[in-house]
């Protein structure tokens, strides 16, 4: 009789895994590279070079990973996805660790890898509850591995992560929100 409850919970198991991957798979939303790749603001500048003017919908100024310093990618890595250089878009360890605990009502920190989270503020949302919040972070998974992780490099993934967000005063990425903040390259 337990024999055949384990199968039955086995078999329950594995459908609905791959129901919601098929699903998953049908309604993540359509793959745009061009997405990634987010719009500098235009400076212009009078006869003697001094700027007096800055125009874009987004403040921003794009920075390669060459031009980053290495402590700020240390410290994102070591802040955000210690294993970024490792694993290919999913953490499963952590992945694993994060979806325990949340099961038993803790907390004990994101399951975002840095890839997912470009997945996240690129293609998809921030629900993060109830079953939209976990189609939600399948989808991350499954661009990340499959469609980010597949076509761009570690660094170029860095680059989408640090060029992309929002850093308040009008400021996207994090080279014009040094600017603004510190004044500072």
């Amino acid at each position: 009789m337990t024999k055949k409850i384990i199968i039955t919970i086995l078999l329950i198991i594995f459908f609905s895994t791959s129901g919601l991957y098929i699903y998953i798979y049908l309604n993540a939303p359509e793959f745009n590279k061009d997405l990634l790749y987010k719009k500098e603001s235009t400076n212009i500048y009078d006869s003697k070079g001094n700027l007096i003017a800055t125009i874009g919908s987004e403040k921003r100024q794009i920075v390669s990973y060459e031009e980053l310093p290495e402590v700020l990618i240390d410290a994102i890595i070591a802040t955000e996805d210690s294993r970024f250089f490792e694993h290919n878009g999913l953490d499963l360890p952590r992945f694993i660790k994060a979806s325990y605990y949340y099961l038993i009502g803790s907390n004990a920190g994101g399951a975002s890898t840095l890839t997912m989270q470009v997945s996240k503020n690129t293609y998809t949302n921030n629900e993060s509850t109830g079953i939209k919040g976990l189609i939600r972070k399948f989808t991350d998974i499954y661009l990340s591995k499959f469609k980010i992780e597949k076509n761009y490099s570690k660094k170029e993934i860095i680059e989408f992560y640090v060029n992309a967000p929002y850093l308040g005063s009008g400021n996207y990425g994090v080279a014009m929100a040094t600017k603004n903040y510190f004044n500072k390259d």
